[in-house]
């Protein structure tokens, strides 16, 4: 039995004492009302279909959520929120209705805060996104906020080693809840508005409660942009891989309940869309993105973002490229039995192909790509399922010491 209340559901001295300080038994008070009453909860609260997800946009942003898009430096983070704000803030008026591959479903009032742009730079940026005649049609609808121009202010701190949020903090709630129909509120970046190490988890516990409680008061979703760790930054294996390279990512990414990352994916990704589309690409140029953390959705697919080289906006072009890629992925019945012959006559020749990238120009990938118009990455995963179902083998080279050779087996 709880210390706390007798036998017959009555509270007893020592709950009366913590509610009221000095407590006599024998008083008449009320005990005050409990933290939360178990009874009222049960599972009929839950019956039929659960309420669906409010999106910011479609399959990809929910409403009123704590969030985090993190990226290496001058990745195009900042940009990019600056148009969602745009896009979410122009619904109905602009015809931008969607970003980041979902859709935009409803209007919203949307408030950008940054702590690095100027108030000029803020302006080309806008103006790279947004026609002069179309500006109008935003206004009470979106808010930029260059701290540059108005001061800077920490939004956490530090005391006696106990992490508060400051008055600023609350000045900046109190202004966000005063704006109707808020969906959206970007911080840029994260790291500079607060006075505190946000890869100690106490810090960071509580700055992402404070972020949450904006959330729910304002109805708005909260997004931060973060930086990504330097190493391992430049050729990005995949999602989880980005994820990973969050800064203080246990921290961050577990604080927050959506988190996209921005990256620059691998050479093998980048050697593909070069052929396909046919160009040569810098090395900020191609971007990749995704949600890798969401306690409403779970992951999203990879989107591809290639940079405008004018305005520096990052254009989706993944639909586009996924259809390009496919095209380039598979060969026809005739086009393997081409390559197993050229695989038989160079083995025959004593000059055999290798399994292997490294070897350059004996690398049968290489000639794959040459005479079948096939991405490396597509060629490098026939060569690996051949190799697996035993339609060739490796073996070893007839003139160079410790190399194989590729061996086709009827």
């Amino acid at each position: 039995m709880s210390d706390d209340f007798l036998g017959n559901g009555s509270p007893t001295s020592e709950f009366m004492r913590r509610a009221y300080g000095n407590y006599e038994p024998g008083l008449d008070i009320d005990p005050p009302d409990p933290w939360f009453r178990i009874k009222e909860w049960g599972v009929d609260k839950y019956l039929g279909s659960a309420p669906p997800v409010d999106y910011l946009i479609d399959g990809i942003l929910p409403r009123a959520i704590p969030a985090v898009i993190a990226g290496m430096g001058s990745v195009g983070k900042s940009l990019l929120c600056l148009e969602m704000c745009v896009r979410i803030a122009s619904v109905g008026g602009l015809g931008m209705s969607s970003v980041l591959g979902g859709t935009i479903p409803r209007r919203g009032r949307t408030v950008f805060i940054t702590t690095e742009e100027s108030q000029d730079a803020i302006h080309r940026r806008l103006n790279s996104l947004v026609r002069e005649e179309d500006k109008e049609k935003l206004k009470d609808w979106f808010y930029v906020i260059p701290l540059t121009v108005v001061g800077m202010r920490a939004l956490l701190t530090v005391k006696n080693g106990e992490y508060k949020m400051t008055e600023a903090w609350y000045e900046l709630v109190e202004e966000l809840r005063g704006i109707p129909d808020l969906a959206l509120v970007v911080l840029d970046p994260m790291q500079a508005l607060v006075q505190a190490d946000m890869n100690d988890p106490a810090a960071a516990q509580a700055f992402w409660s404070a972020v949450a409680e904006l959330c729910q008061l304002t109805g708005a979703t909260v997004l931060m942009t973060h930086h990504m760790r330097k190493e391992g930054a430049r050729e990005v294996n995949g999602p989880m891989e980005s994820r990973e390279l969050v800064r203080g990512s246990t921290s961050i990414v577990d604080g927050a309940r959506w988190c996209y990352t921005l990256y620059l994916p691998s050479q093998k990704v980048r050697d593909s869309i070069e052929q396909v589309t046919g160009e040569v690409y810098d090395e900020m140029s191609i971007v990749q993105g995704c949600v890798v953390k969401s306690n409403d959705i779970g992951m999203t697919g990879v989107r591809t973002f290639i940079r405008d080289k004018v305005s520096g906006l990052l254009i989706d072009r993944s639909d586009e490229l996924e259809e390009e890629l496919e095209a380039h992925k598979h060969l026809t019945p005739e086009q393997e039995q081409q390559v197993f012959g050229i695989v038989s006559t160079r083995w025959t020749d004593g000059d055999p192909f290798s399994h292997h990238a490294a070897a350059k120009s004996r690398y049968l990938g290489s000639w794959m790509v040459a005479h079948m118009d096939i991405t490396k990455a597509a060629a490098q995963e026939y060569i690996n399922t051949w190799l697996g179902q035993g339609k060739l083998s490796k073996e070893p080279h007839p003139t160079i010491r410790k190399s194989f050779g590729l061996r086709f087996n009827p």
